[in-house]
């Protein structure tokens, strides 16, 4: 059973994970239907008798209380930022529009 990446499938991917494909790259549609086709094996297995699995470790509350305590004031915060601006951290842009 081969599950194979339709180009439309590959361009949503691609979109989805913000990546850029270049066509030098075009082997990456192969490997990730060959990772798809893997995968689909899973479905062969038989887990009507398995108890779903959540936690493994048996922890039951790995966070801290939430107490409320001294902090920075903003100059202190921004006295080791490399660039600031108007009270704000001053960085480059993550998000692209």
């Amino acid at each position: 059973m081969s599950k194979v990446i339709s180009d439309q499938d590959f361009a949503h991917i691609i979109q989805l994970s913000n990546l850029e494909i270049k066509p030098e790259e075009s082997f990456i549609k192969d490997q990730l239907s060959q990772t798809a086709e893997y995968i689909e094996v899973l479905n062969e297995l038989d887990t009507q008798n398995v108890t779903p699995t959540f936690q493994v470790n048996h922890k039951k509350n790995v966070f801290r209380s939430d107490e409320v305590g001294e902090s920075l004031s903003q100059d202190g915060a921004l006295s080791q930022a490399p660039q600031s601006h108007q009270g704000y951290f001053k960085t480059k842009a993550t998000i692209k529009k």
